[in-house]
């Protein structure tokens, strides 16, 4: 029986990181020979994804805001953990949970996977997220990146002492059944935060002729630190009437279906989940090329357009010739379809296991 502990800073977050990282957990949980457990570094209420009943889960109880403080003691109890529910594999869900699994790992027979989920220039402004970078390659068992264009970030910018490899995310299912393209809703989901570039898309949006816009709608789903200021902007250009700020729901599934077009103006991501499940509902995608992510996903000019970063000018351009082109919105909605196929679960998943047996040997 291979022992398996997926490490979480909360497990009731609602954001692409724990969408995935549960999609293992639970995919791993129902095969034979895997028992799993969860571990979270907050306490948490209900997870908002469901979580396999074979799953166990359990808290540090440490809460982010206090770690500096409790640093040594969320060390402590994480190891007590390892050592009492006797885990081969520790998989670090973000790879800043490798600055407590590391340490809690030395000396027992745990072996620590960090799992990279953004992108190596990604959210650098936390001193510990840039040692956690530089740690990992030298200390955990193994790193694993969303993108191969990662492995080699890693590699140009560390002391890579263990190896670097890559696994995309993965669609849980693909729909049978495809959005209709018919509807006039464009949809963009994630968290309202910065580096989700929000603030951007309302731009592009503002910028779009009122004659085009009037008939269509744009769909925020998400909460975050941002939420005010995109109301403020959003009633400053009497933008009210069509942009509706949604919240997280776990019924995301009738937002694609009844969307026609899915948008991502991202300053950085890892592999976006959204647009993975985009690309399963047949909706054709402008995104802006960021790092990393994007570019391994939209096949630009054939389910999709890739603007450059932060040109919201041509994104709106690419935007509005979507919305009244009937027939490229299905060409490349049915494009896009077809490009899903290529992050089915099941080749994903034989990857993660073979990367296990290899660790264990």
């Amino acid at each position: 029986m291979r022992k398996i502990c997926f490490f979480l800073h909360n497990i009731s977050d609602h954001g692409g990181t724990e969408k995935s990282s549960i999609a293992l957990a639970n995919e791993l949980s129902g095969r034979p020979g895997y028992e799993i457990s969860m571990v979270s570094l907050e306490d948490f209420d209900e997870p908002f994804f469901p979580i396999h009943p074979k799953i166990k889960t359990s808290s540090l109880k440490i809460s982010i805001s206090d770690l500096k403080k409790n640093y040594f003691k969320a060390i402590s109890k994480l190891r007590a953990y390892l050592k009492k529910n006797d885990i081969d594999f520790i998989v670090d869900v973000d790879i800043i949970q490798s600055t407590i699994s590391i340490p809690a790992a030395i000396g027992i027979k745990t072996k620590v996977i960090s799992w990279e989920h953004y992108n190596f220039f990604s959210r650098n402004k936390s001193i510990i997220r840039r040692i956690s970078r530089k740690l990992a390659p030298i200390f955990s068992g193994c790193v694993v990146t969303l993108t191969e264009t990662d492995i080699q970030n890693y590699k140009n910018n560390c002391v890579c002492k263990r190896p670097i490899i890559s696994m995309s995310n993965f669609l849980e299912t693909i729909p049978q059944e495809t959005a209709t393209l018919n509807s006039n809703i464009v949809l963009s989901i994630g968290r309202l935060n910065y580096g989700k570039g929000f603030d951007l898309l309302i731009r592009a949006w503002n910028s779009i002729s009122q004659s085009i816009r009037k008939d269509w709608e744009l769909h925020i789903i998400g909460d975050g630190e941002e939420k005010e200021n995109i109301l403020q902007y959003l009633k400053e250009h009497q933008l009210l009437d069509s942009v509706k700020i949604l919240p997280p729901t776990k019924q995301i599934q009738e937002h694609y279906r009844q969307a026609s077009i899915f948008t991502l103006t991202s300053r950085a991501e890892g592999l976006p989940m959204v647009l993975l499940e985009a690309q399963s509902f047949g909706l054709p995608i402008v995104s802006f090329d960021c790092p990393t992510g994007p570019s391994e996903i939209v096949r630009d000019n054939v389910d999709g357009f890739l603007i450059s970063d932060f040109d919201t000018d041509t994104f709106a351009e690419k935007l509005t010739l979507l919305m009244s082109d009937d027939l490229l919105r299905k060409k490349m909605g049915k494009n896009a379809y077809a490009g899903a196929q290529r992050f089915q679960k099941e080749k994903i998943v034989e990857k993660w296991c073979a990367l296990f047996d290899k660790l264990a040997q």
